[in-house]
């Protein structure tokens, strides 16, 4: 959620995000880089930090989707627990351990922000 104290940081074109497609980004946080991806779901943007809190790997590596094979989750291929996309709320696996991180993005005007 944007706040007065917000800053923004282009982060891509909305037309290189396409529904069920997911895209890799880094920022810097306190010091130290963080990595995160996009994705499109159902029309509307939304942004996690890349590590499955259960098995602490990247949920998307390169260009791998993070989406399952009909997009309706996002999947680690690690373990294949699932996530809702909407949410990061962890809906099949070791659930009770943790969801995703979810990182504040706003898309205005033909572009993606990162909201820090």
């Amino acid at each position: 959620m944007k706040s007065p104290d917000s800053a923004l940081h282009t982060l891509m074109k909305s037309s290189d995000l396409a529904d069920g497609m997911s895209k890799l980004f880094h920022y810097s946080k306190n010091g130290e880089t963080v990595e995160g991806f996009l994705i499109r779901h159902q029309g509307k943007v939304y942004a996690y930090i890349n590590l499955c809190p259960h098995a602490y790997e990247p949920i998307v590596f390169g260009s791998q989707s993070a989406f399952n094979s009909d997009k309706r989750y996002i999947v680690c291929r690690e373990h294949f627990a699932m996530f809702n996309p909407e949410t990061g709320v962890c809906v099949s696996g070791p659930c009770p351990i943790a969801d995703l991180v979810k990182i504040d993005v706003l898309e205005q005007d033909g572009t993606i922000f990162l909201v820090l």
